[in-house]
């Protein structure tokens, strides 16, 4: 939560037209890599001061969880851009650390969860039709992702649907552009 909050003060320049963007990858096993692509201004903080700032509020977190749920696993400066690579045991543990809306689990668990799945999505297909929920509520086994923050994603299966704010991006990841209200991502 401290690292957020500390990336936030320090680092501009989300959302640029840089090529390598801030980027959350879900994996198969649960885990969570977020990836921050942001400019730095060196002027006013050393990598190594940052380096330390987040490993510091990442020790205290896992201290204060009974677990090692986040590391940082690099942080670097190149060109006046800082790529720095969290990795976070869970989802749990990601919105737990930056206080950021984040599950990942099936139709089923995000319902039993009580997120509101009264929603129309994007058919991922090449119809681009829409998904309502009863129709979402039939794919139980699928997988879903809610998030609420503007960030690319990747996910490890195919997407299947998606709300109005994400957009399917050439790379295979997706764009949520809504940092206000909860997105969803279904996939497979």
């Amino acid at each position: 939560m401290l690292a957020a909050l500390c990336a936030a003060s320090l680092l501009t320049g989300c959302g640029d037209a840089s090529p390598r963007r801030t980027t959350i990858e879900v994996k198969k096993n649960g885990r969570i890599t977020h990836t921050i692509v942001e400019d730095f201004a060196e002027n006013y903080y050393s990598l190594d001061a940052l380096k330390e700032m987040i490993q510091t509020a990442c020790d205290t977190y896992n201290t204060t969880m009974s677990g090692d749920l986040v590391r940082l696993k690099d942080a670097k400066e190149e060109d006046g851009v800082l790529t720095a690579v969290m990795e976070y045991e869970s989802a749990a543990a990601y919105s737990g650390f930056n206080r950021q809306a984040l599950f990942i689990g099936t139709v089923k668990e995000a319902k039993a969860a009580g997120y509101d799945l009264n929603v129309t999505l994007t058919d991922a297909g090449k119809d681009g039709g829409t998904v309502g929920k009863a129709e979402l509520l039939e794919k139980e086994d699928s997988h879903i992702l809610v998030i609420r923050e503007a960030v690319d994603v990747r996910v490890w299966d195919k997407v299947l649907c998606y709300s109005d704010d994400v957009t399917p991006q050439d790379d295979g990841s997706l764009t949520v552009s809504d940092d206000q209200t909860l997105s969803f991502i279904v996939f497979k």
